[in-house]
């Protein structure tokens, strides 16, 4: 009998073809998986993630039935959010201007002005964020029911798509609002005589952030309420403008662009019809750049560079100095403001990249000159980021390199 012998080239190609084989299995797994486990809309994503942020009524509108409305019910509880917010930004301000008029020998170390710096900042850009959208209430109610309506009407026409990337993120936004305001309860039942707790201020006997000020156990509790109480309002207003106002109409965005991708791929619409929703996608960029317009857009961006910057210094420079429960929260703190400017920050150029793209597909086409025209004077989706500058590929490494620049300065302070 003859025996068949296999060349090395020979057992190189089975190799290769079992290895397509584990991959087209491995992917047509999780394609599995995803449409069995994912979602197939972000919407009761978005919806979810709304009823958990708005629960304390800081902004004035909610949903009903899956709709946003204005709403001028539990004024109480919004004017409670914002004078706590204001209290406590009191409370580090004044103990910022003690140490500035303090002419004595001893000065605090750097980390504590640190801290407070970033207290400062972030208290003041959530409070420029309730601001804001307070005065925008009704463009904002307008871009997110359209944002909704518009993936609505695309699951109707049977074109259904959900980014694993932005259920992540939703996830560990209410990660997020669960978890922080718990280290800010902690800091202010172990140690009310740090800032901003109200104890440091108004207790005669706190010789140092470390002393408990010989206050008992149901008055530190008040003061761990009221913390616990700012760190919520302060983490669901934030994200809730960042996941929710800002990122969710970017991914609407990219659910209407792969829509008309797909319409002239199958060839199923007119040209006319495919025009009409790029329209669509143009009316939601505008009402997306009116509510993010300048100066709020600026704020956001500058609040998380330093607030990073800050929560960076803290953990790289003085982990032995500051109390255990200041290290986990800015720890967290760091990790998630991290994520927003690798992740979502750079998601948010990609309806400029596609839709740059989809005008080139069209320009392509062979349709009418009128057609062709009417193309050209079709602009790109772009998200303003001020100063006549907008999202796209490289943002997210131009801010995280500030945050960089920013930290070495500290460092060398």
């Amino acid at each position: 009998m003859a025996v068949l012998k296999l060349g090395p080239r020979s057992h190189l190609m089975g190799l290769r073809d079992t290895g397509t084989k584990i991959a087209r299995t491995f992917q047509s797994t999780v394609k599995w998986i995803s449409n069995v486990c994912l979602p197939s809309s972000n919407i009761p994503l978005v919806v979810g993630l709304t009823k958990m942020s708005l629960i304390i009524d800081q902004l004035p509108f909610t949903l009903i039935k899956g709709t946003f409305v204005v709403t001028g019910k539990n004024q109480c509880r919004r004017i409670s959010a914002v004078v706590v917010i204001l209290f406590h930004l009191a409370v580090v301000l004044k103990w910022v201007l003690d140490n500035w008029l303090d002419t004595g020998e001893h000065s605090s170390p750097i980390w504590k002005f640190v801290l407070m710096y970033h207290c400062v900042s972030l208290f003041s850009s959530i409070m420029a964020f309730i601001v804001h959208i307070t005065k925008l209430k009704g463009e904002t109610i307008w871009l997110l029911n359209a944002a909704l309506q518009i993936e609505r009407d695309c699951r109707a026409e049977g074109f259904e798509i959900v980014h694993l990337y932005y259920i992540g993120f939703i996830a560990l936004s209410k990660m997020a609002v669960v978890m922080l305001p718990l280290p800010c309860f902690a800091t202010g039942l172990l140690l009310p005589c740090i800032p901003p707790v109200w104890s440091s201020v108004i207790y005669l006997e706190c010789n140092s952030w470390d002393d408990d000020g010989n206050s008992g156990f149901i008055f530190r509790m008040y003061g761990a309420i009221l913390c616990y109480y700012l760190g919520f309002s302060v983490i669901s207003t934030g994200v809730f403008v960042i996941t929710v106002v800002m990122i969710y109409p970017a991914e609407v965005k990219l659910i209407l662009i792969e829509s008309i991708s797909r319409d002239l791929s199958s060839g199923r619409k007119p040209s006319i019809e495919v025009l009409i929703t790029y329209r669509n996608l143009q009316m939601l960029t505008d009402l997306h750049n009116s509510v993010f317009r300048h100066p709020i857009m600026s704020i956001m961006v500058g609040a998380v560079t330093i607030c990073e910057s800050f929560a960076l210094y803290i953990i790289i420079t003085s982990t032995l100095e500051v109390p255990v429960v200041v290290i986990i929260l800015f720890s967290a703190v760091a990790v998630d403001l991290f994520i927003l400017i690798v992740g979502p920050f750079k998601i948010m150029a990609n309806p400029f990249v596609r839709s740059k793209e989809l005008l080139q597909s069209l320009k392509r086409m062979n349709t009418s000159g009128w057609v062709k025209r009417f193309v050209k004077s079709c602009p790109p989706s772009k998200l303003i980021l001020g100063d006549g500058k907008f999202f796209d590929r490289a943002t997210s490494l131009v801010i995280f390199s500030k945050c960089v620049d920013l930290l070495i300065t500290f460092v060398l302070m």
